[in-house]
């Protein structure tokens, strides 16, 4: 394999794999604003603080990162559940509630900056060769790939969470009362949904999630309390494409917008690539008109063939 060639595999799988913890990110914003209307930007401050207790409990503690969640996860839906109550107790309608939470991201920076000082803080030096030695991959000849620990973790959580509220959604109970509560809430309510413990558990649900991607993302990464201000783009830009209430598709979305991202800097100036995300964004909205009218089309000549 040649040079280039290499080149620009390595930096599509480096772009697949960094897609996939922010589709695990987008998972909880993708199932709040789909299914309870709510675009919660303070889910990114939840997966932000998330990271820096990680931080906390592996270089004060001397935890495992995995066993960091045994404490994170119950907190991250503890707050899930408080911040969606308070949206109950207010009657907070789907514009209050954007307000609400891009307030409470912005507060949540500005108390990390104090808790944790606006310092960049990295992991790395805590974790074992089992997460920082990269694995090579051979693609031929002398060649090969290289793959980091905390990148295939990373995966593999991923693609848990997302095929576990896919499953959710489809098979379960409590994912048809969310379905329903989706298309209709009033009537759900009629057919003995009850609204507000589903919506409080889903809230709950999602802000846990935001746990575990908040441990791989301090793993990775190192932390400062404005990192979540540059998750937004891509996270939101991937929950829209891959449709509000999808999780495969937000996962889906966020792996293309990061290869995308990433095999532009191989050739344009970076600075530019978190264009990509939102010229790819404004493409899709400038063709639904266009998709609704084929949709249409289609549907009426299906009525006029059977009718025929």
């Amino acid at each position: 394999m040649s040079g280039a060639s290499l080149a620009l595999v390595q930096t599509l799988l480096n772009g697949a794999l960094l897609g996939s913890l922010f589709g695990l990110v987008a998972l909880g914003l993708t199932m709040k604003w789909g299914h309870l209307g709510v675009p919660d930007f303070f889910h990114l401050s939840l997966t932000l603080l998330s990271g820096y207790l990680t931080y906390s409990l592996v270089t004060g503690l001397l935890m495992n990162p995995f066993l960091t969640l045994l404490i994170t996860v119950p907190a991250m839906f503890v707050i899930g559940v408080l911040t969606q109550w308070l949206f109950y107790v207010i009657k907070a309608s789907p514009f209050t509630s954007l307000l609400l939470t891009f307030a409470l991201f912005l507060v949540a920076e500005s108390a990390i900056s104090v808790i944790w000082t606006p310092d960049l803080l990295s992991m790395r030096k805590w974790l074992t060769d089992d997460f920082t030695k990269p694995i090579r991959i051979p693609v031929g000849g002398e060649s090969s790939l290289a793959v980091s620990p905390v990148d295939l973790i990373a995966l593999l959580l991923s693609l848990t969470l997302v095929l576990a509220a896919w499953w959710m959604l489809k098979y379960t109970r409590w994912g048809r009362a969310l379905q329903a509560m989706r298309q209709d809430a009033q009537v759900a309510q009629v057919f003995g949904v009850k609204i507000l413990p589903v919506t409080l558990v889903v809230s709950g649900l999602a802000a846990a999630t935001a746990a575990v991607a908040g441990m791989a993302m301090a793993m990775r990464t190192p932390l400062s309390p404005h990192l979540a201000m540059s998750w937004i783009g891509i996270v939101v830009v991937a929950a829209l494409l891959g449709g509000l209430g999808r999780p495969v598709g937000a996962l889906i979305a966020a792996v293309v917008l990061m290869m995308a991202q990433n095999a532009w800097s191989l050739w344009f100036p970076p600075k530019w690539a978190p264009a990509v995300s939102f010229g790819l964004l404004f493409i899709f909205l400038a063709l639904q008109p266009l998709v609704r009218v084929i949709r249409e089309r289609l549907k009426k000549g299906d009525r006029n063939a059977k009718t025929a």
